[in-house]
């Protein structure tokens, strides 16, 4: 059979040592197992006194020798009282003692008056089998109206305890039944299980001994009475809240003293705002078109298309080229034949002329930008910003005839030269904007920082291309190094190359003279450079990034970082720039 607490919990099992995994120590109501049991509980000498005290006078009344047993009482109670004048423990002689009066005197009077010091010693008092009746029962009702009740069931108070001493602990209830019994269930403070101990009972108060090699550190308790039938009738404290007593020993175990905590990192939250100034370079994928280089004409190939489209680029001067007119190829031709006039005019298309000389398709080079950026803190992590790409060098090199020459004077000094001196013309103004979006990683302990983000944007992008062939400095869209003057025609007639209009002329000086300003330009261009020309990338652009920022001080970093950009619409095309320059952050 188990006793259990008033909320169900098992705390002592009477057929095991051990229930539920809590090692309780099992107890008994029979006296054998009571001493058995209780080892560790010793008596207190003044309490001892007192309980001799009761047996003897008992016996005494026994014997009807109630002067001797009202003086056993009475030594009894003063020490008692000097000792302790609220001990529950003389509840039980002063109950005694008021019954031996009650059978030898018949005083009522006296009788309650003892019955009130009983009832201040303890309110719940039971008056001894021995002396009980109905008439000494209602005096203890009597004495009982004058007094209060205790708000407690158990009434306690903690020992003052010196460590290395024994522990006397005693509580007062408010009823321990007749056939029942009072525990104490202990620990040492962080044990995992309760030891049970049966109090030493005297009344309805009972009293229990921890022993001095039993504790090292403060310990948890609580008090439960059980009736005859082993089931819990009141408590002062549970195993979930027990009640606590500190005995004030002292640990001797050496304190291993921590080292110092080292002091917190210090932070570097990002700024809330960015002036970045990046230089840079970048490469891309080169494809399509020229920018600025018409189709080159291969002599081999060449026809009267060839002199409409020559004639009609030329006289364009950098702009879009248009159909020309009979005029036009009497003036800068010098053709005098109607028929011949008609069908160069007539083999000019609009297409062919227009079209910008095809680049061979790979990794080509954008030199120089620079890319300012201003940016604002929008989260711990991310920066969001607005930048732009300023395309400082493009590093072009093409050669050409000078557009801001009157056609006269053009046909003279450019392109009749036999040393045209050509000009140097370079691509527009390249620059894009847009917007950027970075996410820091790292902790804000690092003044070195990640980042990966995204952007988006519009403008245009250059790419440097060489071209494979030198320049066309007299403008006939002939690269200088291949000039011939004249070629097959498509019936095997003798065909000058423009503008070389005299070099099939019967009269051999006139032959001659052309011949020679086409050698000329011929051996002028054997140590030119390269043409080098672009292709435009753009108007609209999207692709990400990644990089670091290091902050050096407060207000001033260092940045680096990679951008892929899909820049496309007129061309299509991918370009990695390069960026590292100063960040002023505040």
């Amino acid at each position: 059979m188990s006793r259990r607490s008033s909320g169900g919990r098992r705390f002592i099992d009477w057929d095991r040592p051990a229930a539920a995994g809590r090692r309780y120590t099992a107890f008994a109501a029979t006296a054998a197992l009571l001493a058995t049991l209780c080892v560790s509980t010793l008596a207190h000498a003044g309490r001892d006194e007192l309980k001799a005290a009761y047996k003897q006078a008992i016996s005494e009344f026994s014997n009807f020798e109630m002067e001797a047993a009202q003086k056993t009482l009475d030594d009894a109670i003063k020490a008692g009282k000097a000792d302790d004048p609220d001990d529950p423990d003389l509840a039980p002689l002063l109950a005694l003692k008021a019954g031996i009066v009650y059978n030898a005197t018949g005083d009522e009077a006296q009788v309650v008056l003892i019955l009130k010091d009983a009832v201040e010693a303890d309110y719940n008092v039971v008056l001894p089998v021995e002396v009980r009746s109905e008439e000494l029962q209602a005096s203890l009702t009597k004495a009982r109206e004058s007094a209060t009740a205790p708000s407690e069931e158990v009434r306690h108070t903690p020992p003052e305890v010196t460590c290395g001493e024994p522990i006397v602990l005693k509580a007062a209830f408010s009823k321990i039944p007749e056939g029942g019994q009072a525990a104490l269930f202990w620990r040492v403070k962080g044990a995992p299980e309760f030891t049970s101990v049966s109090l030493d009972a005297f009344g309805n108060a009972g009293v229990a001994t921890i022993g001095a090699d039993e504790y090292d550190k403060d310990i948890e308790y609580f008090f439960y009475a059980y009736d005859g039938d082993e089931k819990p009738t009141v408590h002062k404290g549970d195993e979930d809240n027990p009640l606590e007593l500190a005995t004030n020993c002292k640990d001797d175990t050496p304190v291993v003293e921590k080292p110092p905590e080292p002091p917190p990192a210090p932070t570097h939250p990002l700024a809330r705002f960015w002036i970045n100034i990046g230089l840079g370079t970048g490469f891309g994928i080169a494809s399509g078109s020229a920018e600025q280089s018409y189709q080159q004409f291969n002599v081999n190939n060449y026809g009267y298309g060839e002199v409409a489209c020559a004639i009609s680029r030329w006289k364009a001067a950098g702009g879009d080229p248009n159909a020309i007119t009979q005029q036009d190829v009497i003036d800068w031709y010098g053709a005098t034949d109607p028929t011949l006039q008609q069908t160069i005019v007539m083999s000019y298309n609009d297409d062919t002329c227009s079209q910008r000389h095809a680049v061979k398709t790979g990794f080509a080079l954008a030199p120089f930008h620079i890319a300012p950026e201003f940016g604002f803190r929008v989260h711990p992590k991310v920066v969001i910003s607005v930048f732009a790409r300023i395309q400082a060098v493009t590093a072009t090199s093409v050669f050409r005839d000078d557009p801001n020459k009157n056609l006269n004077q053009s046909f003279m000094e450019d392109v009749r030269s036999d040393a045209p001196p050509g000009v140097k013309t370079g691509p527009g103004f390249t620059i894009a904007a847009g917007a950027k979006a970075r996410y820091f990683l790292l902790s804000d302990e690092k003044k070195f920082r990640l980042f990966v983000g995204g952007m988006l944007g519009g403008g245009f992008a250059r790419l440097r291309v060489p071209m494979g062939f030198k320049d066309d400095r007299n403008g006939n869209s002939i690269p200088d190094n291949q000039e011939l003057p004249s070629v097959i025609g498509p019936s095997g007639e003798c065909l000058p190359v423009w503008p070389y209009n005299n070099a099939c002329s019967a009269d051999s000086a006139l032959a001659l003279a052309d011949q020679t300003i086409a050698a000329g330009v011929v051996a002028n261009a054997s140590s030119a450079s390269q043409r080098v020309d672009t292709v435009r990338l753009g108007p609209l652009m999207v692709g990400g990034l990644f990089g670091f920022n290091y902050q050096i001080v407060k207000n001033f970093a260092l940045f680096a970082e990679l951008n892929v950009g899909g820049w496309f619409w007129d061309s299509s095309s991918l370009l990695f720039d390069v960026q590292l320059g100063p960040v002023i952050t505040f």
